[in-house]
């Protein structure tokens, strides 16, 4: 408490002073649509926050993309980061399931999954800084996709200006600000397959000359869905809550400011798996195979998460520098309920009796686990930036504290030679961050620019965990389950730049740029047999980038980038298990996964995106298209020479726009979004399975009508169901088509 009241004074210090931020945005005005892009021919002329000052996209000189709200209303919005971007090159969402614990992966880099560590990914909101905290922290949250203004998805290193954990690229998901007119809209669409309505609007009101309010909400009611516990009679895919946001902004003279208050109240869907374990396997002599959709767990599924949060952003133009800040306060509360066996007494009686599991064999029906975590985030971020005819430059300061209180609880059925009824296991994280970086860029000449890009942070963590019988309340499981531990680590990130315009809109790079991605502790420890026990602490992970790349729009209404990069990984931070299963014999029970340093690595990859819009008689059309080739190894240690897991070899999107007007104020649309994935590996194993090859094909087809429109949607319109993940006994699906129609209004 004393660490947040402390950066609690310095923030009110540098309000009072007058200070303010470039959030995300910057006091840009609103993005350009879809539409409007493709008329001006300049997809790259949409001004961009990627190196903390305004500029246009076709002047960065990094492998950065825009989502803007007219592309992404044209596609239906996004119900999940992994729609949001689906068409974004290099970039991968790794789906186990449930909003909670899914997350995001770009270039290679590595993921957490089923641990407690930070992401490979920045990921921020308007600016700010909202990962991290044991789960829920790798992913962004549903209502960090409500009412969008745009989202900058910056690809490759990027620890020089966005610090932690941005070893893969950042994502920034900038939130529709108050205007000074009056306006809004509101949507209702409703699922067939999974009886899901959602009802979303934001409407904004001009109070006074320079100062105006937005609201925006979600509402979601799912009871349905595709994945089934009979038991229970629930779904786990279900989803039920809302999400409520209001902004306030004030513009007088040279200060911009924009308050933001939101909160969040949602069941989401939950982990779910099939247990497979093939006929012959030792102890299941006649093969258990669960049905695809139906899992026939005791413990009823559930997943909750809460969130609340206050933003304050403000702009001051000085003239020949603008002063910015932004500071936030984010608390994120994650519970989710995971039956550890699958299966039910009397499941297990029936398997038992038909030969399929061996009676010897010691599954307890009744092991769950039940998981909770909040993680409260404070941060302040200050920069000015400014610059001449040939010289720019920025200098800056952020700090961070966050804390995450969580625990597992998982219980078990006593026994005479064990009466325990299970144990919990409380921990407390704490994470302190403080960082000094800048920039500065000098024109050689008119066409050629050097910049360079330099981060100091100190960070600070520490945790205190403990294990106790849930029976007793006493301590139990010895010396190794107390844990009392801290890093303290310094780094020192940078980012040097060379760019040459060819022409007025033909931009050629190259750079060299470094990162690291946070350690940390494992507290969930291994069963004493395990062959790998869990070791507690993990460190940094380190890496160094050389990219080179070309974009710009040489043709009209046509935009492209192309990128390839080489990284070096200094200490790998991967996600491995210590080798228990319920089909070893030394070992039987269900695998503890923990992060490792797993050695020096390497990963590689070329990336290309173009977009073109162009006439269709009376109407108009945009096509975008993307792809990526990466690949990565480990080098060193134990795990040398095995392919990084989670990387597909290849990835690529299609995404088609159409707008054909009728009559008067009626126009016919048409979206078709396409995206696939082929090769990589699921494990940071010899033995591991390939990732699934899959292409999806979302559809929509609708009437304007004015203001008003009226869209009918296919989502995975051939139903394709692939393996989101594998494991040697589990299985996770992914989702089945939905279709539905959507009802949207503009005013």
């Amino acid at each position: 408490m004393k660490r947040k009241a402390h950066l609690l004074v310095c923030t009110a210090a540098i309000w009072s002073a007058g200070a303010g931020p470039v959030w995300a945005q910057d006091g840009v005005s609103a993005p350009l649509s879809a539409d409007a892009i493709s008329e001006r021919g300049d997809e790259g002329a949409i001004v961009v926050t990627a190196r903390r000052r305004e500029e246009r996209l076709a002047d960065v000189p990094t492998a950065a993309s825009v989502i803007d709200i007219g592309s992404l209303t044209d596609r239906g919005g996004a119900n999940g980061v992994g729609e949001l971007l689906a068409d974004q090159p290099s970039v991968r969402f790794n789906n186990l399931s449930s909003s909670i614990t899914s997350e995001i992966s770009i270039r290679a880099s590595s993921t957490a999954r089923a641990t407690n560590g930070d992401p490979s990914v920045g990921l921020y909101r308007n600016g700010s800084y909202i990962g991290g905290g044991a789960i829920g922290g790798r992913n962004f949250t549903r209502l960090d996709l409500l009412d969008i203004g745009r989202v900058e998805v910056l690809r490759g290193t990027q620890g020089a200006l966005y610090g932690r954990n941005a070893v893969g690229g950042a994502v920034n998901i900038i939130s529709a600000e108050p205007e000074f007119d009056l306006g809004g809209w509101a949507s209702a669409r409703y699922g067939f397959e999974n009886n899901s309505l959602q009802l979303q609007g934001a409407v904004n009101v001009p109070l006074a000359d320079g100062l105006a309010v937005r609201i925006s909400g979600d509402l979601v009611e799912q009871d349905k869905g595709f994945f089934y516990n009979p038991e229970n009679d629930v779904y786990f895919d279900q989803q039920k809550g809302h999400g409520l946001r209001g902004q306030l902004r004030l513009r007088r003279g040279p200060v911009d400011l924009v308050l933001l208050a939101e909160t969040q109240r949602l069941t989401t869907p939950t982990i779910h798996y099939q247990i497979s374990i093939p006929a012959g396997t030792p102890g299941f002599p006649g093969g258990y195979i669960q049905d695809q959709f139906r899992y026939p767990w005791n413990t009823a599924p559930r997943a909750t998460q809460d969130v609340d949060g206050l933003q304050a952003m403000v702009r001051v133009d000085l003239g020949e520098a603008q002063l910015s800040a932004t500071t936030l306060y984010r608390k994120r509360h994650s519970e989710y309920d995971l039956d550890n066996d699958a299966v039910n007494p009397d499941e297990l009686a029936r398997a038992r009796a038909a030969g399929e599991i061996s009676p010897f064999v010691p599954i307890d029906p009744n092991t769950s686990s039940f998981v909770v975590d909040t993680t409260d985030i404070l941060s302040q971020d200050i920069h000015l930036t400014g610059g001449g005819d040939r010289l720019t430059w920025l200098i800056g300061g952020e700090a961070m504290v966050l804390d995450s209180d969580f625990s597992v609880t998982t219980t078990r059925s006593p026994t005479p030679a064990n009466p325990s009824p299970g144990n919990i296991a409380p921990a407390r994280l704490n994470f302190e961050s403080y960082a000094v970086y800048g920039s500065l860029g000098f024109d050689l000449t008119d066409s050629l620019n050097i910049t360079g890009e330099l981060r100091y942070t100190r960070d600070s963590r520490s945790i205190t965990a403990r294990l106790f019988d849930l029976g007793t309340g006493l301590p139990t499981g010895g010396p190794s389950r107390i844990i009392d531990d801290s890093i303290n680590a310094d780094n020192l990130s940078y980012n040097a730049t060379l760019s040459y315009k060819l022409a007025t809109d033909l931009l050629a790079y190259g750079k060299i740029g470094s990162s690291y991605r946070a350690g940390g502790f494992n507290t969930r420890l291994s069963d004493p047999r395990a062959p790998s026990p869990v070791q507690v602490l993990f460190g940094n992970e380190n890496s160094t980038t050389y990219e080179v790349g070309l974009k710009g729009s040489p043709i009209r209404r046509g935009y492209f980038a192309i990128a390839g990069y080489y990284t070096e990984l200094e200490d790998l931070i991967a996600q491995v298990d210590d080798g228990c299963a319920l089909t070893n014999p030394a070992c039987p029970t269900a695998a503890v996964s923990y992060l490792t340093n797993a050695g020096n690595a390497k990963s590689w990859g070329i990336e290309a995106e173009y977009s073109q819009g162009f006439g269709l008689g009376e109407g108009t059309g945009r096509l975008a298209l993307s792809g990526s080739r990466q690949g990565g190894e480990v080098k060193s240690d134990r795990y040398a020479g095995l392919d990084l897991a989670q990387v597909p070899d290849w990835l690529a999107s299609a995404n088609l726009n159409l707008r054909y007007p009728v009559a008067d104020d009626v126009a016919l649309t048409s979206n078709i979004l396409v995206s696939g994935q082929w090769g990589g590996k699921q494990e940071l194993t010899a033995t591991s399975v390939d990732l699934d090859n899959y292409v999806l094909v979302n559809l929509r087809a609708g009437v304007e009508f004015g203001d008003f429109s009226l869209s009918v949607f296919a989502n995975n319109l051939f139903d394709k169901v692939y393996f989101v993940a594998q494991a040697p006994t589990i299985n996770r699906y992914s989702q089945p088509r939905v279709i539905g129609i959507e009802g949207r209004v503009t005013f």
